[in-house]
């Protein structure tokens, strides 16, 4: 959907005025609910915090870099609801924390996020991305099983040692079964489907390994201990201490594990499995001859401890969380750090080992020792690392962001992203209610068309990012962003210019919906000057939206509104603050 030249002159004067809180970046469901403004603040985390304040302060000093001035509250708003919630915080939240004068609003903001149901959304699609591969064959796993295990545990605050022993030795049926298309439906869903009853989701971990023994146990070391065992896959580690024997008696772990089909394979149903372990390994008929030795060896941990038991699995899911593991808690640390700042203490952050050491390494000792001494608390870790200093800090230059003296810009990741544009045009209800049940199918699509083009790793370390054509055109030219800056009847731009009011107070609406703040006098001056000069213009043929593709038949069903060249003008506006990099960017 292209715009006139106006909406090209928009974006121009954007990056014009746009220092409105961005700290230089780099250039080219439902709005969500408000958790409740007095959520009770948690368990204080003050001692942890003043000693990693002060492990990272000595960090700097030795680096020789200044810390960045304290971040805006909206800046930390917007950052805290991106990371935690996955979504923008609605206008109404912005307006109200900005107007809070209490000294621990941004602690009760983290806390009110940390209860709200938009946690449990959000670190569950997470995980989901993390541990489940995009191409598994033959359609082994039930993704919203596993979505809605996931859910589940992050809803109760689960320990992470009790998650990942559930799902490392998870055993039972990996799906309901059913109509292939039923799961696939429940797959695409936003709405939270409730485990099922006799249905373990957590197997679905295993069953995408079906056949694949040496691929499940390097995926285990790797993205649970952050150690990458599989490099000793096929002959002994060059640089590290691994041997292929090494690798294969870890192996040899999950070497019992059975993954049976319940029913024959039936055209148009689901598949679902039995996951149980054996008394002994039992290779098929077309087991490679490494899968044969690795049955034949006696299972044993990364340090050598035997798993001589009955069911190795599960004695290695207890080795691994163990308190005594050197690895387990410095790896999610390590992973949620990275997650929040861009990059972690360990980079890449899969790969903890001696020869490639921490940066700031008391620090992730620090953190990983509390994750430990807590429970493996999830909430109490992502609390501590929001109330760090190093988290309400601004951007700063590319020497400070090295050491988190300051805050490093970095890209929105493709789910969130498309979240934000939904939530920002409120179309996502539009979609319900034009579409029916064919929502989540597009949905999907359009999840997976970000995916695609932005394909943003969230927690890998980028120097620098300079986007890329097919990314460009996706918001400059593509539909959702086309449509979703349009006039269209009941629309957030609609309801917008329907607002009481002047230009100021509206050009604040939208600048609240798009980059969580207000925007500054100058940009309001500008914009208004925009404006004035559009309704000046001699009037050009209004060209009506296409209403092609299944997001045309919204703008069909709805109609458009914008009946002045003002209101055109707004449009692209809105369109121009969709399309900044200040919007796609965690900043």
């Amino acid at each position: 959907m292209l715009r006139r030249t106006s909406a090209w002159v928009a974006l121009a004067l954007l990056s014009a005025c746009s220092g409105g809180g961005t700290g230089g970046l780099p250039s080219p469901t439902a709005a969500p609910s408000s958790p409740h403004p007095t959520t009770a603040a948690a368990p204080a985390t003050t001692d942890i915090v003043g000693r990693i304040d002060a492990l990272l302060d000595a960090e700097w000093k030795a680096a020789g870099v200044s810390p960045a001035k304290l971040a805006t509250d909206a800046q930390f708003l917007r950052r805290a609801w991106l990371d935690l919630a996955g979504t923008l915080p609605p206008p109404e939240v912005v307006t109200a924390f900005l107007a809070d004068p209490a000294p621990d609003k941004r602690a009760r903001a983290v806390d009110a996020l940390l209860a709200s149901p938009h946690f449990a959304e959000r670190w569950a699609a997470y995980w989901e991305d993390v541990l489940i591969r995009d191409k598994v064959k033959g359609n082994l796993v039930d993704r919203a099983a596993f979505r809605s295990f996931l859910r589940a545990r992050f809803a109760e605050n689960a320990p992470w040692d009790r998650v990942v022993r559930d799902i490392v030795a998870a055993t039972g049926k990996s799906s309901p079964g059913g109509p292939a298309r039923e799961r696939r439906m429940a797959a695409q869903s936003d709405a939270a489907e409730p485990e099922a009853e006799g249905v373990n989701g957590a197997t679905n971990w295993v069953v995408q390994y079906r056949g694949g023994v040496e691929d499940l146990a390097g995926a285990t070391a790797r993205t649970f201990l952050g150690v990458q065992i599989q490099c000793a896959q096929c002959h002994d580690h060059k640089t590290e201490k691994w041997t292929t024997t090494d690798f294969r008696r870890f192996a040899a772990a999950f070497a019992r594990t059975r993954i049976k089909p319940i029913e024959e394979k039936e055209k148009g149903m689901a598949r679902a499995f039995e996951v149980e372990d054996g008394k002994r390994g039992r290779p098929g008929k077309k087991a490679t001859d490494e899968q044969r030795e690795i049955a034949t060896l006696a299972p044993a941990a990364l340090d050598g401890t035997e798993l001589a038991g009955e069911t190795p699995r599960a004695e290695l899911a207890a080795w691994m969380t163990s308190t005594t593991n050197p690895w387990f808690s410095k790896a999610l640390v390590n992973r949620v750090w990275g997650l929040f700042f861009g990059h972690g203490f360990v980079e890449p952050i899969d790969d903890l080992r001696p020869s490639n050491p921490p940066r700031a390494s008391a620090v992730l000792d620090a953190l990983a020792a509390d994750f430990a001494a807590h429970g493996y608390d999830m909430k109490r870790l992502l609390r501590t690392i929001c109330a760090t200093r190093a988290y309400g800090l601004a951007g700063g230059s590319p020497a400070a962001e090295a050491t988190w003296a300051a805050f490093a810009p970095r890209p929105l990741p493709a789910p969130v992203l498309l979240d934000a544009v939904l939530t920002a045009t409120r179309l996502d209800p539009w979609l319900e209610d034009t579409l029916g049940e064919r929502a989540d199918a597009l949905r999907a699509k359009m999840r997976e068309r970000f995916r695609f083009v932005f394909d943003v790793d969230e927690e890998g370390s980028r120097a620098e990012f300079d986007g890329t054509i097919p990314q460009a055109l996706l918001l400059l030219n593509g539909p959702l962003v086309g449509y979703g800056s349009t006039a269209l009847a009941g629309a957030a731009l609609a309801d917008v210019l329907a607002m009481q009011g002047g230009d100021a107070a509206k050009i604040e609406a939208l600048y609240l919906r798009t980059l969580s703040r207000r925007p500054t006098a100058e940009e309001t001056a500008r914009w208004v000057k925009f404006l004035d000069e559009a309704a000046a213009a001699p009037e050009e043929p209004a060209a009506k939206p296409s209403g092609q593709g299944p997001l045309g038949k919204i703008v069909k069903k709805r109609g458009w509104v914008a009946k002045t060249p003002r209101d055109r003008a707004y449009e692209d506006l809105f369109w121009a603050l969709l399309d900044s990099s200040e919007f796609a960017f965690q900043h």
